[in-house]
C-alpha cells in the first residue's frame, strides 16, 4: 500500500512522527519551512532551513537553483544554520552561475553569523563527479562550514575528499538510496573521514508503503537503530 497524502496537515503529521521517533538520535535536523517547521515546533535541538526553492529551473537541459529565502529570513524563523542545495554539472554551461550563487549564500550566511551547509548534487557524467565538484568549489574559494555530498563511489574517493577538504567537515546525503545500501555507504564513508550524515528519503521512504502496525514497528525499532 503506497501512502497518498490528502491534506497539508497529513504531511505535517507524517513528518512529526518521523522526527519524534528520532528525537534522541540526532544532534540537529534539516527541515523545510512549509511542512517541517510546523512539525518540529516545541522541540529543543537546532535545525537547518533551506535557502533555495524546491526543485530547480531547467535551461537547455541544465539545472539552475533559485533562492527563496535570505539568511536573515531563515534566522527570524529560528534556523540555526542555512542549507543550500546546488544541482551541479562540473563541465556544464551553468557551473559558474551555480558557483556564484554558492558564494552569495555563503557570504549572506556569514553576515548573519549562521553556519552554511552546502549540498552538492551532481548530474551528467557521474564518473568522479563528486570529487571533481569538490575540487572546483575549493578552487573558487567556496568553503562552507560543512559540505553535504553524495557517496563518491568508493573508499579511495572518500579518502580524496577528506584530504582535499582538510579541516572542513563533510557529511553524506542519501540521494534516495535504499536504507540498507545507504547504511553500508555511510559506514565506508565514515571510516574514511566523513563526519556523519544528513539524510532524508533513505530513512523514511519505506514508511509510505507500510500499514499502521508495520509503520509503528519501523518507527520504534528499525529507524532509530
Amino acid at each position: 500500500i503506497k501512502k497518498k497524502f490528502t491534506s497539508e496537515q497529513e504531511i505535517i503529521n507524517f513528518k512529526t512522527e518521523i522526527i519524534a521517533s528520532l528525537q534522541d538520535q540526532f544532534s540537529g535536523v534539516l527541515i523545510d519551512v512549509k511542512y517541517g517547521l510546523p512539525a518540529y515546533k516545541n522541540r529543543n535541538k537546532p535545525f537547518l532551513l533551506p535557502a533555495e526553492k524546491s526543485g530547480y529551473q531547467e535551461v537547455d537541459g541544465e539545472r539552475i537553483t533559485q533562492l527563496e529565502y535570505s539568511a536573515n529570513e531563515l534566522k527570524k524563523l529560528g534556523a540555526g544554520g542555512v542549507k543550500l542545495l546546488l544541482n551541479f554539472k562540473p563541465d556544464g554551461k551553468t557551473a559558474n552561475q551555480q558557483l556564484e550563487l554558492a558564494k552569495e549564500v555563503g557570504q549572506d550566511s556569514a553576515k548573519e553569523n549562521l553556519p552554511f551547509f552546502l549540498e552538492i548534487v551532481t548530474y551528467g557524467n557521474k564518473q568522479n563527479s563528486v570529487v571533481r565538484s569538490v575540487e572546483i568549489f575549493l578552487q573558487n574559494n567556496i568553503r562552507p562550514d560543512v559540505f553535504k555530498l553524495e557517496f563518491p563511489g568508493d573508499e579511495e574517493s572518500c579518502k580524496k575528499i577528506t584530504e582535499k577538504l582538510g579541516e572542513i567537515p563533510w557529511i553524506l546525503l542519501t540521494g534516495g538510496e535504499d536504507f540498507e545500501l545507504f547504511k553500508s555507504q555511510l559506514k565506508e564513508a565514515i571510516k574514511n573521514g566523513c563526519s556523519g550524515f544528513l539524510a532524508g528519503r533513505a530513512l523514511w521512504k519505506d514508511l509510505l508503503q507500510l500499514q499502521q502496525t508495520e509503520k509503528e514497528k519501523f518507527l520504534k525499532e528499525i529507524l532509530p537503530n
